[in-house]
């Protein structure tokens, strides 16, 4: 059984979903009325790890590494049967990646599905809604936390032996129904493994720090002393519950010329507290594969350049395992022949002078790049005859400056992509 016994047609949703109803802009009159639903399952227990997002260094780079993920756009294109082989932008964006599960916005659908994704090591989306060829244009995000996973091994069953079946709550659904962004694991393993799993040891110990350090009192503890040769123990008892207790309202003490207070020789530098939680931040910088330095761990001396190669790196040697999983997995929900790709260039955006200089080098000497296509990159206006070498291009600027036309030439309905 699917999904699709949960959606209605032409009735409100009651189930607590999002109906969406259709018009004919022509005519202003309806043409159909369906509903996606917005939760399967009311009582599904909270995320697991909420818990080790408490960690503040677990919080940052959480934070980091799904709103990275989730902040590129994302493209889909068709290769093209014979002739030219250069694959062409689909447009406009389909559904799927433009807004996956409406009325959310993309960004924070991909975001929970980046989140779960690296702490559960699973990101999981039951296929909602699909167009007339049957492909999924909807999904509903499920907590990978509440999913089981398994592979059918009894007869007489509803479903085939060997079939990989996802139990949510009381529904049943096979692999067509659902998108299953699967984490490192073993050959032949289900499901995947994440940071909540591998690594909750360290995230204990981190917590462990956090609370050890908020513990750290203000004042040190030490002697009271009395130079009195005749104080008696109910007077030194008195004198030591009266300390004890200015010190716990964090008052001022006040001793007389006979009494003094002697610290012991403690502090949390000295007891490595601090050494230890920064230690602890660079376990979680190579967890969540940081470079080292980010979340404020071991540092060391960091210039501009070397903070914008970090970019890099982090781009190809720890976005580019996330985003390959991601590109691979959704691209699998569209027909053969089409695959989809994350914008990285949103990812990379560049200082103006570095990326002035990139396109002098695309559209000078041999040029591979258009004078058209810089300014579709930064989202200006067109300019009639630009890409005509014959012809002197106008200085371009924001929409209804002269010469710079206030809408474009024309719109394009699928483009190759160099």
């Amino acid at each position: 059984m699917g999904l699709g016994k949960m959606l209605t047609r032409s009735v409100p949703d009651a189930g607590g979903g999002t109906r969406y109803e259709v018009y004919d802009i022509a005519t202003d009159g309806l043409i159909d009325t369906f509903s996606v639903a917005g939760n399967i399952a009311p009582d599904w227990p909270t995320s697991a790890y909420k818990s080790g997002m408490t960690i503040p260094g677990a919080w940052r780079a959480s934070l980091l590494l799904s709103g990275l993920l989730a902040g590129a756009p994302w493209h889909a294109f068709r290769r093209p049967y014979g002739g030219d082989p250069s694959p062409r932008l689909i447009t406009p964006t389909p559904p799927l990646l433009e807004q996956p599960a409406p009325p959310e916005p993309r960004f924070s659908t991909f975001r929970s599905l980046a989140l779960d994704y690296l702490w559960e090591g699973n990101a999981i989306g039951v296929y909602a809604a699909r167009d007339r060829y049957g492909w999924p244009t909807a999904i509903v995000p499920v907590p990978a936390s509440t999913v089981m996973v398994r592979r059918v091994d009894e007869r007489n069953y509803p479903l085939p032996l060997g079939t990989i079946e996802y139990l949510i709550g009381n529904m049943s659904f096979t692999t067509d129904e659902v998108l299953h962004i699967k984490g490192p694991c073993a050959p032949g393993e289900l499901r995947g493994l994440g940071v909540l799993e591998t690594q909750l040891s360290t995230l204990r110990g981190a917590m462990t720090l956090s609370a050890d350090a908020h513990t750290v009192k203000g004042v040190p503890t030490g002697v009271l002393k009395s130079d009195n040769a005749d104080l008696t123990e109910a007077e030194a008892k008195a004198m030591k519950t009266k300390w004890i207790e200015t010190q716990r309202n964090r008052t001022v003490a006040v001793l007389n010329a006979t009494t003094s207070f002697e610290p012991l020789a403690w502090n949390p530098e000295e007891a490595q507290l601090i050494e230890a939680r920064k230690f602890s931040l660079t376990e979680l910088e190579l967890i969540f594969g940081l470079p080292v330095g980010w979340l404020g761990g071991q540092t060391s001396s960091r210039t501009y350049s070397n903070i914008e190669q970090d970019a890099i790196n982090l781009l190809k040697f720890t976005l580019g395992d996330h985003l390959a999983v991601f590109k691979e997995t959704i691209s699998q929900a569209f027909p053969r022949g089409t695959y989809v790709e994350p914008d990285l260039d949103a990812l990379l955006a560049s200082d103006t002078v570095a990326r002035y200089g990139a396109y002098n080098v695309a559209t000078g000497g041999k040029p591979w790049l258009l004078p058209s296509e810089v300014r579709a990159k930064e989202k200006m206006p067109q300019v009639d005859g630009i890409d005509n070498a014959t012809t002197p291009a106008p200085v371009g600027g924001p929409a209804g400056a002269p010469g710079v036309p206030t809408e474009p030439s024309g719109t394009e309905t699928e483009r190759i992509e160099s």
